[in-house]
Order: C-alpha cells, then sequence, then structure tokens
C-alpha cells in the first residue's frame, strides 16, 4: 500500500463543520512537487492561498444541496460476448477461465469495477441469414427464431453466458435493446436500411416486433434474470445503410412504435417491472429534441415516461447545457439517463489519456446533464479503437485490461445506485472535475464519495470543507494512474485539518465515511 497524506494548518475561519475526529491543526512540510503547477494559477492567487490553507486547495462540499440519484453505471455486451462468451481456457494458471476474468473485472465489486448494469444486445438475426454489408463479422448477431414464434434458447449462447454471468456478480439491471427489428420484419428483408430510405419496417409489423422481444425479456425473467428495461429503437436518426444492424426511424413514426410495445408490455403480467426506454437518440444535438418530444407529448407515452435515455456521441458542453435547459423547460420531471458512449477516435490505447477523456465526458454528463444513469459502449473490443475497457486478442484468446477500465471504476465501484449527488462548489477546482455524491455503504456507515481528475503534472492537496451534519472519521483514497491501478493508496482516520493529497496524472476517489 502506497500512502499519499498531508495536513495542513487551518484557520478557525475555515475550521471544516460537520467533520469530528480531530483536536488540533498539525503541520507538515508539502512536498516539492505539490508546489502550483506549471499550468498554473497566478502568483497571488497561489499566495493568498497558502496564507489561509497551508498551500491546499479548499474543496466547499454542501450535503443539503442535492441532485439526482444514481441508478446504475455499465457497458454493453455489443459485438464481444457473442465470441469472448466463449473462451473457457484458463487465465495464466489461476483456475478459472478467460471468460470468467473479463467478466469478474467487470461486474465483480472486489475484483473489479463493480458495474451495475448490463445492456444485452436482442439481435435481428444477420448473423443468421448472413444477409447485408458487414465488414466486421461480429457486428452481426443472431435472433432466438428458427420459425416465426418459435425459439431456440441455445442460439446466441456466449452472450447469454455473458449476461447470465453479470447477473451472477450482483449486476440487477438488465436492459434488453434491438438495433434493428427482425429481418424478416423489415421492408428490405435485412437489419440494415436501403440508401435513401427513410424506414425499414412498416407500422402493420410493429406487433409482430413487439411480441418477438416481449417473449425474448420474458423468457429471460422467467429464468430470473432481471430485465429492467426494453429499448426498441437505437440511434434513430442515422441511415444505417452498412457495418452493423441499425434502423432509421423518422420522428413521426416513434409514437405508434412505442404505443404498440407498451401495450404488448401490458397485457404480460410476467413483465410488470420491466420498463420501456428510448429513444435512445445518438446525440445531446440535433434531432435529439425532435425525437424526445416525440414520445413525451404524445398523450399516452407522456404520462408513462418518467426518463429518456440518449448517448453522449458527438456532444460538446454547450450541446448538453442547451438541451438541459430545454429538458427543463418543457419536461422538468423527466430524469436523463446516458446509454451509450466511446471517445469515437481511431487507434488503440492502454495510457491515461483516453482514460481522462472518458472520466472528463462521465463528469459532465453527471454534473451538466444531471444523468441518474451511465453506460460506456463496449465492455471489450479487439483493439484499433478507443472503446472498450478491456482489449482482447481474439487468436490468442487473451486480455489487456486498460486504464480506461479502472478509470471508470473510480465512479462504478464507488458511487453505488441510491447515492446522491450533492453540491461541490468552487471556482478553482473547475480544472480537477469534481464530483461528490452521498450514501449508505454496505456497513451501514454514511459515507462521502469525492471523485476528481488531476491531469496536471503537480501533486495536489485538497481542504475538505464539509457544510452538513454528518460527522466523518475514516478516509480512504484510490488512484488510478500510469502506476496504479484503481489502488487503495490512504486507509486512514480523517480528522478535522486534514488534507488529501491527490496525485499528478490520476483519478482519485477520496471516501469519507463514519468508521469503519
Amino acid at each position: 500500500m502506497r500512502k499519499r497524506w498531508g495536513v495542513a494548518v487551518v484557520c478557525l475561519l475555515v475550521l471544516l463543520t460537520g467533520c469530528g475526529g480531530g483536536g488540533s491543526s498539525r503541520k507538515t512540510e508539502a512536498p516539492a512537487d505539490d508546489k502550483v503547477s506549471q499550468e498554473g494559477t497566478a502568483e497571488s492567487e497561489s499566495k493568498e492561498n497558502n496564507d489561509v490553507t497551508g498551500g491546499a486547495i479548499e474543496v466547499k462540499i454542501n450535503l443539503s444541496e442535492k441532485h439526482q440519484i444514481i441508478e446504475s453505471f455499465g457497458t454493453s455486451g455489443c459485438w464481444w460476448s457473442q465470441y469472448v462468451g466463449g473462451w473457457d481456457n484458463e487465465y495464466k494458471d489461476t483456475g478459472r477461465s478467460v471468460r470468467d476474468e473479463i467478466a469478474m473485472l467487470l461486474f465483480d465489486r472486489e475484483y473489479g469495477i463493480g458495474l451495475s448494469s448490463y445492456r444485452y444486445n436482442l439481435g435481428a438475426g444477420s448473423a443468421d441469414s448472413g444477409k447485408g454489408k458487414y465488414n466486421d463479422p461480429h457486428r452481426r448477431a443472431q435472433s432466438f427464431e428458427t420459425a416465426p414464434f418459435t425459439y431456440n434458447w441455445n442460439k446466441d449462447a456466449n452472450a447469454v453466458w455473458f449476461m447470465r454471468k453479470a447477473v451472477e456478480l450482483g449486476v440487477e439491471e438488465i436492459i434488453m435493446f434491438s438495433n434493428s427489428p427482425l429481418e424478416r420484419l423489415t421492408i428490405n428483408g435485412t437489419a440494415q436500411v436501403t440508401k435513401g430510405s427513410n424506414e425499414n419496417i412498416l407500422p402493420e409489423n410493429y406487433e409482430d416486433f413487439a411480441r418477438y422481444v416481449m417473449d425474448v425479456a420474458e423468457h429471460f425473467v422467467e429464468e430470473g434474470i432481471p430485465v429492467k428495461y426494453i429499448s426498441p429503437v437505437n440511434e434513430p436518426q442515422w441511415e444505417w445503410t452498412e457495418g452493423q444492424e441499425g434502423c432509421h426511424y423518422e420522428p413521426a413514426k416513434i409514437p405508434k412504435l412505442y404505443r404498440t410495445f407498451l401495450t404488448e408490455l401490458n397485457s404480460r403480467p410476467a413483465l410488470k417491472d420491466v420498463a420501456l426506454s428510448g429513444p435512445e437518440s445518438g446525440e445531446w444535438k440535433g434531432a435529439a429534441t425532435l425525437y424526445t418530444s416525440a414520445l413525451l407529448n404524445d398523450s399516452v407515452l407522456g404520462s408513462y415516461f418518467d426518463a429518456i435515455d440518449n448517448h453522449s456521441y458527438w456532444s460538446d458542453t454547450a450541446s448538453k447545457v442547451a438541451f438541459k435547459r430545454w429538458m427543463d423547460a418543457n419536461y422538468p420531471e423527466v430524469k436523463l439517463r446516458m446509454s451509450e458512449w466511446c471517445e469515437m477516435v481511431n487507434g488503440s490505447d492502454v495510457t491515461m489519456d483516453s482514460a481522462f477523456e472518458l472520466a472528463r465526458v462521465l463528469q459532465e454528463d453527471l454534473t451538466v446533464l444531471d444523468v441518474v444513469s451511465w453506460q460506456n459502449w463496449v465492455g471489450v473490443a479487439p483493439g484499433g479503437y478507443r472503446d472498450g475497457l478491456i482489449y482482447v486478442n481474439e487468436g490468442k484468446k487473451t486480455l489487456n485490461p486498460l486504464k480506461r477500465l479502472w478509470g471508470y471504476g473510480n465512479y462504478s465501484k464507488f458511487i453505488r445506485p441510491g447515492y446522491q449527488r450533492v453540491e461541490v462548489s468552487d471556482s478553482t477546482l473547475k480544472e480537477l472535475n469534481p464530483v461528490a455524491f452521498t450514501g449508505t455503504n454496505d456497513k451501514g456507515k454514511k459515507e462521502l464519495v469525492l471523485v476528481v481528475i488531476n491531469e496536471s503534472d503537480a501533486n495536489k492537496k485538497l481542504l475538505l470543507d464539509i457544510q452538513g451534519a454528518v460527522e466523518y472519521t475514516d478516509i480512504s483514497v484510490y488512484e488510478t494512474s500510469e502506476s496504479s491501478n484503481l489502488d487503495r493508496i490512504t486507509n486512514e482516520k480523517y480528522g478535522v485539518g486534514d488534507a488529501v493529497e491527490v496525485g499528478k496524472q490520476s483519478i482519485t476517489t477520496i471516501i469519507l465515511s463514519e468508521g469503519w
């Protein structure tokens, strides 16, 4: 265990409120690399900060100013689980298989990053038919049908194995999503849209599409799989003429499709705990408002949906701010979920660079959009793109956990379902992209989880000014950096005036709790 810990002299005017455990202030010399970053702060600000906090940056956290409650962090099994799910070869003399190792890294809370939701790709059957234009065969997907409404539940076995394993390891939220309707229900007989067309399924086939999806969901629910959401539409604004399964829908078509699915869902008592989600627009700008309003302005659907799902591709801060303002003005009671994102950059990356980008987008979605759920696009990938949390070599059946995995874990492992975001307010902290949540841990103790991103080349000392009634007495600090993979570097008693040192070039989670 490595320890990074410092304390600072604190004036009486800035004694932490609500943070018991320390009687007197202590002082230690700041390390050489803990000075103002070269990127830095103006000299006058630095001197003023030193005068007040002994060189530490004061972090003001208001426990009374509450925001959204987290539902889940997760990932998708698209394009990898259907082959990686069959890798039962032993992993490095551990006695467990490669597929088990990957599942544990993604879903096990002690060993891995403890993702709490999983998106299962409900395929359209392109892997069965061989139809369409696919450069990568892994972007095809099977369906469970052998004939209309006749099923072989042993199909898509590797992907189903991963879904079951995720549940075994603690996932309580399965989302079943369709990129395209079944091929037999489409206009052109494939799971891709004919170029120039604005649809690939006729309204008279909506009922059969809904029946198929609900049959699959009902089968797995009865098996004990916790299917929570069904999403029949994915990124409807784009053409999807080649490359993967996909289907374009005009906004005007969305209400009838969802009404059909809702009618079928309501007819199935076994699915009483399952809800529809969508419309899964690919970005927070452009046509996103059209698809969202198509759902929420409908007289039936508007009262049904208490949240909508969109993706964060191609969306800058301004786009997210504008979308959130629009939602607050028109549908203030509707929550937002971010159901798909990756960096969309070619080339493999195993360094902190892409981990920082993931963390920045995640933090922005949490604080700008107030999302209650956040899903990385794919859990596993073959490399060559900044998407997966784990790279794999298909020929050798080996794996490489990435800094993206561990950086994501700084959030998913510690900000648990039911935790609520609280306000972090200090303009000097913008460069650290802080986000804070409170909740009750597995031991029944109240805790505060603060995650910061320090991309600078200098360590930072943080002095936590917590406004609220909870008395935190213990602290743990977890770091992801070039030298650490979500390692615990501090596990100490916490007292008034103690300052937390955050390593350079790191994503760091600070947890204060009532006691061990």
